[in-house]
């Protein structure tokens, strides 16, 4: 027998709709407009939302993902699949930033888990991102991919400023050889690939707690600088990990005190493992103790070839473990034949896990 939910008073008719998952509710908001505002009556959904830039949008509710997938034949849409780590869901009919400003306000989301820019997908992510700075959302995560035009992406840094980006800021795009840029918000995490922009200055304000520079012009008197003013009490309270990958990165002058390649002599070798929830775990050996004025602790080294790794340890998100190396089986490692190279090259090359790498989109929605 039909239940008529929308006589229920508006305090049981809201607690009904929180119990309804993204794909009934977007389903019930389909019938009418009238049934559409009663779904807004649910409130704000404590969901997140993803849009990567093509035909899919994921929302996280309830330890579960649900993919609404844009598709071009009618008679699939609502066609619902349940996979291992998700379930998706076909809408017709609509283009995926429509969808993504529909599921934002009929769910009341107030934060995007996730933007990501593309080749081909650039004028979406702007429409998207345009809305987003003027209601002040947060966005979580936000990355620029390796493949858009240098001159696109130095007109979309412009935008960076305005966004409310508050745990990871990736950028994997290179830039014209002139380019200059000033963040002046830091998220928790940044990761920037091609950083010859990200200058000392910059470096100095960084409130960011994880830190990746590769291709950086930072040099040993830059980094001396930096970990100087690490060392003083109080400076750069966030800071867990750094990373830079620099040319600039010699064995010509000191970096604390100390000419590179900077490592520590111990035997036993120590390893540490350091733990940083969504950033993953990293080893670093026989890096050497430094110490900021308050006594807390850190590591620091600095390979030939230009690589400085940096992190401050602690005993919640550090493992250590003291390693006795066997040097006949270090011999042996080190002659390993042709062949284990490339059987572990082939191994890597299984590919990386993805969130939607699950999700197999049909042949005929293109």
């Amino acid at each position: 027998m039909p239940i008529a939910i929308l006589k229920f008073p508006t305090d049981l008719l809201r607690d009904v709709l929180k119990q309804c998952s993204p794909f009934e509710l977007y389903c019930l908001s389909k019938c009418s407009k009238r049934v559409r505002n009663s779904v807004k009556l649910g409130g704000e959904m404590k969901w997140k939302i993803r849009f990567w830039g093509w035909n899919e949008i994921i929302i996280y509710g309830d330890d579960w993902k649900y993919l609404f997938y844009c598709t071009k034949v009618p008679k699939h849409s609502f066609n619902i699949k349940y996979a291992r780590r998700y379930t998706s869901m076909k809408i017709a009919k609509t283009g995926a930033v429509e969808l993504f400003f529909y599921l934002l306000e009929t769910f009341g989301i107030c934060i995007v888990e996730s933007l990501k820019i593309q080749s081909g997908n650039l004028y979406k992510i702007l429409r998207i991102a345009e809305v987003l700075i003027e209601k002040n959302m947060e966005i979580e995560k936000f990355c620029i991919g390796a493949t858009l035009d240098q001159k696109d992406v130095a007109k979309l840094m412009s935008l960076i400023s305005q966004m409310k980006i508050t745990k990871e800021f990736e950028c994997r795009n290179r830039f014209p050889s002139n380019f200059q840029y000033q963040l002046d918000k830091y998220p928790d995490n940044i990761r920037i690939y091609n950083s010859s922009w990200f200058g000392i200055n910059q470096l100095l304000n960084c409130t960011s707690s994880w830190i990746e520079l590769r291709s950086s012009m930072l040099s040993n008197q830059d980094l001396n600088v930096f970990l100087q003013k690490w060392k003083t009490a109080g400076a750069f309270p966030n800071l867990r990990y750094l990373d830079v990958s620099s040319k600039s990165i010699d064995n010509q002058s000191a970096i604390l005190d100390m000419i590179p390649p900077i490592t520590g002599i111990a035997n036993p070798r120590n390893e540490f493992f350091p733990q940083f929830d969504e950033n993953g775990d990293f080893i670093m050996d026989n890096g050497v103790r430094i110490y900021k004025d308050d006594g807390t602790e850190a590591r620091l080294k600095v390979r030939l070839g230009g690589v400085l790794t940096f992190f401050v340890s602690n005993s919640d998100n550090t493992v250590v473990k003291e390693m006795i190396q066997n040097y006949d089986e270090e011999e042996y490692e080190d002659g390993a034949s042709d062949d284990e190279e490339t059987e572990d090259e082939d191994s890597d090359d299984g590919g990386s896990e993805d969130e939607g790498a699950d999700y197999e989109a049909p042949d005929d929605e293109y």
